[in-house]
């Protein structure tokens, strides 16, 4: 008759498992309601873009691109003639008042 040997589960092993299947429920678990709630409060972001490698089409009277949003262009000659070569944000406020912090 074979013996049939039974070993113990090492103490790695079934903690391994035990985290596993933790994270598993965790992973699914809903977002706090104040979490959702302060998502949707918060303020949308401006964003600077500052340079573009994305093909364009030029106005041919102006020499400046063609856009269909309503983008505001400044020249990099624009913003070194402010003086404000270290500060971007305040450059981009000489020239453009309307821009606010």
């Amino acid at each position: 008759m074979l013996a049939m040997k039974i070993r113990r589960p090492s103490l790695a092993a079934v903690s391994l498992g035990v985290l596993a299947a933790t994270s598993i429920a965790c992973a699914h678990a809903p977002a706090p309601v104040e979490a959702q709630r302060s998502e949707k409060a918060a303020a949308p972001e401006r964003v600077f873009v500052t340079g573009s490698h994305i093909a364009q089409r030029v106005d041919p009277t102006t020499g400046m691109p063609l856009t269909t949003s309503p983008v505001r262009i400044y020249s990099r000659n624009q913003l070194l003639d402010t003086g404000r070569q270290g500060n971007l944000a305040a450059a981009m406020r000489a020239v453009d008042p309307s821009i606010s912090p």
